[in-house]
């Protein structure tokens, strides 16, 4: 068999080379796209969730948000939430919303819990507000609303309890607020967004 020329075989090995050295830059590259444990946890911060915005979205204008009331329950074994307009007695109401960028770019948006609160009100009396709750730890917490998409907050409980100055749950020692068939509305303001009244029925 006949050698093949140095010249040609070092050219191969150069190239095969280049080949290996691209790959391995291509699988670096795809990896800095898999988040891996750290930098989700990073993420789920305030500070970090609005630094990792472009510099170039801007707040969201007047009129763009829609913000949605939800009242229903919620499954901690599938973490799943469902809507209800009628709760039997002892059943556990949980609170949530939906927010959609209705407009036609994307925008910044505060959703944190120093402009987040839920009003439970009957008739003109107010029963329950979460600004009634201790809000020392409360944020600003900026988050990306792309256009037309909805994003759903994070449900809690509501002990269907009143609400006061000085508390607003069972374990601080509110009163129940009356069931047997009582209507009630459900309204959620979010960075001045205004939700519709949400109604149901406490059994």
């Amino acid at each position: 068999m006949a050698q093949l020329d140095p010249v040609i075989i070092k050219r191969r090995r150069i190239a095969a080379l280049s080949i290996l050295a691209v790959l391995a830059l291509l699988v670096w590259a795809f990896s800095q796209f898999l988040p891996g444990q750290d930098q989700a946890q990073v993420e789920a911060t305030p500070e970090a969730a609005e630094s990792a915005i472009a510099a170039e979205i801007t707040d969201c204008a007047p009129g763009v948000v829609s913000l949605s009331a939800m009242i229903g329950s919620y499954d901690a074994a599938t973490e799943t939430s469902e809507t209800l307009n009628s709760f039997e007695s002892g059943a556990t109401p949980y609170l949530w919303y939906e927010v959609t960028n209705t407009g036609l770019v994307d925008c910044r948006f505060n959703v944190g819990t120093r402009v987040t609160f839920f009003t439970i009100t009957s008739g003109e009396q107010t029963y329950w507000s979460s600004g009634d709750c201790l809000r020392e730890d409360v944020q600003d917490s900026t988050v990306l609303l792309e256009a037309n998409v909805t994003r759903t907050a994070a449900s809690g409980p509501w002990d269907r309890v009143y609400s006061s100055e000085e508390g607003c749950n069972a374990d601080q020692g509110m009163p129940k607020v009356p069931a047997g068939g009582a209507t009630y509305k459900l309204k959620v303001v979010v960075d001045n967004v205004i939700s519709e009244d949400v109604r149901f029925i406490l059994n």
